[in-house]
């Protein structure tokens, strides 16, 4: 069952990372000094899961997260890009009032420092 939420987990992020439209609005925390402080899952470089917080096990076995289609889940979901095992970056996924942290509040300070847009991240600060 871990397996199923963490696949359908994956492929949402993963279409995330890869759609740029779909990157507009979604956000991370650039100036955490631990990108996996409070993540719920964290991902390897190939999709596979590295980690998984025991609140979120505890959620699907009460029902409250359903693995088949992600229903239920959100907070912050972590990257191991480099193999490591511990994150590398994070983002919210279903956080704020209308499942996602308002445009607005992604764009309104700098890019490469707080909160800030992903797509804005990635083009302005990542090999800048």
């Amino acid at each position: 069952m871990r397996r199923r939420l963490l696949a359908v987990v994956a492929g949402t992020l993963a279409s995330l990372l890869i759609a740029s439209t779909a990157l507009g609005f979604e956000c991370t925390n650039v100036s955490k000094s631990s990108p996996e402080a409070g993540t719920q899952v964290v991902f390897g470089p190939t999709g596979e899961i590295v980690w998984v917080s025991r609140g979120l096990l505890n959620r699907i076995e009460r029902g409250i997260v359903d693995p088949e289609t992600g229903a239920g889940f959100h907070g912050l979901v972590g990257f191991d890009m480099d193999g490591d095992g511990i994150a590398d970056a994070s983002t919210y996924i279903g956080v704020g009032s209308e499942g996602e942290i308002p445009l607005q509040a992604q764009l309104n300070g700098p890019a490469c420092r707080g909160l800030t847009n992903l797509f804005v991240y990635f083009t302005e600060c990542v090999g800048a």
